[in-house]
């Protein structure tokens, strides 16, 4: 199909649909009264040397609003132009924190359009910071991207273990080939990439992390070991999650565990080598490359990955098996349901498990074909994938997400942590809730 028998991404854009709640209406009503879209479309019939014509509908997210241009031979440019402070953002985000995270996406982007070989980036073709004549013609901050005729693995098969084997293969080849090339790009400090300079070798500085992944532990790194960042996440996600458990007068085993188990996670990066490093050498990561992230045609080639606000630099444990196949449940849980065919799961987990051997496969595969191009993967992220410290932090991800499941999953982090199973693991997990409930604010 061409271009032009295709529909644009405005076709499913739902502008104000959606927003009619807290005041956040109004909001984008406000944004749209200020915004003047004339100048958008100046700039971007200006930059691509093109006539272009701005679609009707927007998208909106939380921080940023697209608008769509199709230009007269119908390639797409999406400019992606920032909302007006969050009226619920964390309170520690300031308007210089934000700015700084925009600073870091751009870097980050034009990084990638200038070194990676392989990975589908969008095209950043300007980025207009607040203050730039730009800007202020426009009436916010705003960049100007490659836009692309697909839609979103998540939207277009919600659930891959649901494809023909032939399909599932396609995707995860593509989808462990991109975060393979990207883990080629290897760093000495685990932060955001802050500047880029096409200068030279093309360097990029790695600094603080940036706000959309600092909201964990603000104005974090950058950090010169993996035990100072997984310390600093657990601490945020113990103390996130005593907040969230706070809300309720009655807090209920679920809310328990997950408080729980985010300091569990705190001891076992403390106490344990499982964090620490073998090779000081940390990768580049989108860190959310999911697939609400990754889009693709009707013949699920992927297009584009999109949103790399919370690219950073990141130790080797954070990577495991993404949705909709995570391993975050215990072992045992696990080959009880494959040992029983008529089991409730046992066809969901049967996919889940087929599904998470090919990904590991195909990341080995990638690994060894960069390694045979002179650009291996150090360390690997595929032999990670099945070890404990991989599967603790996917589980540290999936506390409190999946109602009355925290409790296993912090039993099943004590297991791989130490080994500790039956009475032996509850005495730690008591002796731990008493340290807990012992210590000062």
């Amino acid at each position: 199909m061409t271009a032009a028998s295709k529909k644009p991404p405005s076709a499913r854009w739902k502008s104000f649909e959606g927003w009619d709640y807290n005041g956040m209406k109004q909001r984008l009503e406000q944004f749209m009264e200020r915004v003047h879209k004339a100048a958008l479309l100046e700039h971007v019939e200006r930059v691509s040397g093109k006539t272009a014509k701005m679609s009707e509908p927007f998208s909106a997210g939380q921080y940023w609003c697209c608008f769509e241009f199709i230009l007269d031979d119908h390639s797409l440019v999406i400019a992606r132009v920032r909302l007006p402070q969050h009226p619920d953002s964390n309170e520690n985000t300031t308007e210089d924190s934000e700015l700084y995270a925009i600073q870091c996406e751009v870097a980050t982007m034009e990084f990638l359009q200038n070194n990676a070989t392989t990975v589908p980036a969008p095209k950043l073709y300007t980025y207009e910071p607040p203050g730039s004549r730009q800007a202020l013609a426009v009436g916010a901050c705003y960049m100007l991207i490659e836009g692309f005729y697909g839609n979103t693995l998540q939207d277009v098969e919600f659930d891959i273990c649901d494809l023909p084997m032939h399909s599932q293969e396609h995707i995860i080849a593509q989808w462990t080939s991109i975060q393979a090339e990207l883990a080629t790009f290897s760093f000495a400090e685990i932060g955001s990439i802050s500047q880029f300079s096409k200068e030279g070798n093309g360097m990029a500085t790695v600094g603080p992390l940036a706000a959309a992944v600092a909201e964990r532990f603000p104005s974090g790194g950058p950090f010169t070991t993996s035990q100072q960042y997984f310390a600093a996440v657990g601490e945020a996600r113990y103390t996130s999650a005593r907040k969230d458990a706070s809300e309720f007068e009655e807090p209920d085993e679920s809310d328990r565990f997950s408080v729980l188990g985010a300091f569990v996670f705190c001891d076992i990066v403390s106490s344990t080598g499982l964090f620490t490093d073998k090779e000081p050498s940390f990768h580049l990561n989108h860190m959310d490359m999911g697939t609400q992230n990754i889009l693709v045609d009707d013949d699920f080639n992927f297009l584009a990955i999109i949103d790399w606000e919370f690219a950073q630099t990141a130790p080797v444990q954070v990577n495991h098996f993404p949705m909709p196949f995570p391993l975050i449940s215990s072992s045992a849980s696990i080959q009880e349901i494959l040992q029983d065919p008529e089991h409730l799961a046992f066809r969901n987990v049967s996919r889940q498990t087929a599904a998470q051997k090919l990904y590991q496969q195909k990341f080995q595969d990638a690994e060894r074909n960069l390694e045979r191009k002179g650009r291996p993967v150090r360390p690997s992220i595929a032999d990670g994938l099945q070890k404990p410290a991989s599967r603790i932090y996917a589980i540290l991800e999936k506390l409190g997400g999946f109602w009355g499941t925290s409790e296993e999953l912090t039993y099943e982090m004590v297991r791989l942590a130490f080994g500790f199973q039956g009475d032996e693991a509850k005495a730690y997990l008591e002796a731990m809730e008493m340290k807990m409930n012992g210590k000062k604010d």
